[in-house]
């Protein structure tokens, strides 16, 4: 049968050990190395209305806010990451990275 966390207990189960900025450069995170996370670029947003949407065919256009030559949104998991550029390695594309974001400053 599982525990329950009294209030008196979760101090002392979420309190760090340690100094974390000192520990994070020794701590051993290779079990999280094979976690899978999505990435996803964002090409740009728009609003549509439903009789815009109800009349979208092959061959529709629609503007996004994303200025030409403006890298794109990159995120993780749907968390900012950075910006990226598109590239094409052979057939394919690909991305190339242009800016990481702090995720303190997002």
């Amino acid at each position: 049968m599982a525990k329950t966390l009294r209030s008196a207990d979760a101090d002392s189960v979420s309190r760090p050990i340690g100094n974390v900025a000192e520990d994070w450069d020794s701590a051993e995170i290779t079990f999280l190395s094979n976690i899978i996370v999505r990435a996803s670029v964002i090409l740009g947003r728009t609003t549509i209305t439903i009789r815009d949407l109800l009349e979208l065919q092959p061959g529709s256009v629609i503007e996004l806010n994303k200025p030409v030559g403006e890298g794109l949104d990159f995120v993780m998991n749907g968390a900012p990451f950075g910006k990226v550029d598109v590239t094409v390695i052979e057939d394919t594309y690909g991305l190339r990275i242009s800016e990481i974001v702090n995720p303190f400053d997002v």
